[in-house]
């Protein structure tokens, strides 16, 4: 069975993908800055493998060891899954400059790097499937969003131009857009919101941001890791520069 890399896999969508193609029988390289949920993720039994490499993805040279240090161990990756990502709300008036570097650093350049690094891989096979983590903010806007937004419509645009690119080399890209789903990094963010603009009731909160989905529910990690998990196999083997919703029918209206 072919080995996967996962970045950001230690919790939320990212785990969920851990636990999915684990569990489908691949090895699984976890690339993340979290070592204790890395660990204790990597501790799981599954069919597949799964090794915690400790990695920082605003650092290149991280992401490179961290990449050729799982080729060694599982073989060359066929699936890259760059899921890592933050998010911090603020308006454009109470923008940090911290804030704004990071989010681009891992959002923007952590992807990119990451593609690069695995890339090198890929080339060498012949052939491979990378799966970008993207966001319902490649099509809208959204209030406080603007730095999030704005690196992840640059990982949308940064989908089809590596399509173009990676196609003639063997290599898929496409790119999994979620509307907001219920995970550690949103419990945060709704946490905030709550306090801004529900009078701390962040039920309400929660509430609000699913009446504004046509299903009219949050989504869960694990159907977004399904969606991943689908785009990786041989059943999408005609799909590349693809930017997918799983939003609920948020971006039909």
């Amino acid at each position: 069975m072919s080995s996967v890399i996962i970045t950001g896999g230690a919790t939320g969508i990212g785990a969920a993908a851990v636990r999915k193609f684990a569990s489908e029988g691949y090895d699984v390289a976890l690339l993340d800055i979290n070592t204790e949920a890395g660990e204790a993720l990597a501790a799981e039994s599954y069919r597949g493998a799964v090794e915690f490499f400790k990695t920082d993805v605003r650092k290149r040279s991280s992401i490179i060891a961290s990449v050729d240090q799982a080729s060694q161990q599982f073989g060359p990756p066929s699936t890259l899954f760059a899921n890592a990502g933050i998010q911090r709300i603020a308006s454009l008036f109470s923008l940090k400059d911290d804030d704004v570097d990071d989010i681009i650093d891992v959002n923007l350049k952590g992807v990119l790097y990451t593609v690069a690094a695995v890339a090198v891989h890929m080339r060498a096979a012949q052939a491979g499937n990378m799966i970008l983590m993207c966001s319902d903010q490649a099509f809208v806007g959204k209030e406080g969003s603007i730095v999030y937004g704005a690196t992840k419509g640059a990982v949308a645009q940064m989908t089809k131009s590596l399509s173009v690119e990676l196609s003639p080399l063997g290599i898929r890209i496409n790119a999994v857009c979620p509307a907001t789903v219920k995970t550690a990094l949103t419990d945060k963010i709704f946490t905030d919101l709550a306090e801004t603009h529900f009078g701390g009731d962040v039920d309400a909160a929660w509430r609000a941001e699913a009446e504004g989905i046509p299903l009219g529910r949050i989504a869960a990690p694990e159907e977004i890791a399904e969606v991943v998990f689908f785009l990786s196999q041989p059943a999408a083997s005609f799909m590349t520069g693809a930017l997918v919703p799983v939003d609920g029918g948020f971006t039909a209206q």
